[in-house]
């Protein structure tokens, strides 16, 4: 038999079974890629991490403590909680500079006449309390375009909020 693998001595060659050219291809396809393989990972640093490679930080993350819709849904859920008790306000987060005697004078007339009050907020302005005033202002702008009209509410936010108390209002 011309044969180019030894066959064992306990077991007798198979008939048929001999080795063809295509299982030298294959062979050599399977080290080539296993090659290229390991080549890839060590040029990416994946056998061996190179010295500058950062740590890699594990943590959990509480949803929703910095979740923006969630403070939006909370800002919404207080306004209808405030409508229901009689409130008509409006916020906004401003500097906490005392307010002029124009703006309390504007605010009283604006709750005399209208029942709408502007409540500021003063302090930093992260973006989970932007949310919250979001949530809570188209709430109650609905309520105030409802009551009053679409022009009465846009002229009222074009001339900017009217302050009645420099202090913060308690949300």
């Amino acid at each position: 038999m011309n044969r180019l693998v030894p066959s064992l001595p306990d077991r007798p060659p198979m008939p048929g079974r001999r080795f063809r050219p295509i299982h030298g291809v294959a062979v050599l396809c399977s080290l080539l890629s296993a090659g290229v393989v390991f080549g890839l990972f060590n040029r990416f640093g994946v056998l061996t991490p190179s010295a500058e490679s950062e740590r890699q930080l594990i943590a959990s993350v509480d949803l929703r403590i910095g979740n923006p819709a969630g403070a939006l849904a909370r800002g919404e859920a207080c306004a209808r909680v405030d409508l229901e008790a009689g409130l008509l306000q409006l916020q906004f987060r401003g500097p906490d500079k005392p307010p002029t005697a124009a703006e309390r004078a504007r605010a009283q007339a604006l709750k005399s006449k209208y029942g709408v009050t502007w409540v500021r907020k003063t302090g930093e302005s992260p973006p989970l309390a932007e949310a919250f005033v979001e949530g809570y202002n188209k709430v109650m702008s609905a309520e105030i375009e409802r009551r009053h009209g679409r022009d009465r509410l846009e002229q009222w936010l074009e001339e900017g909020p009217a302050v009645s108390s420099p202090a913060s209002a308690p949300r």
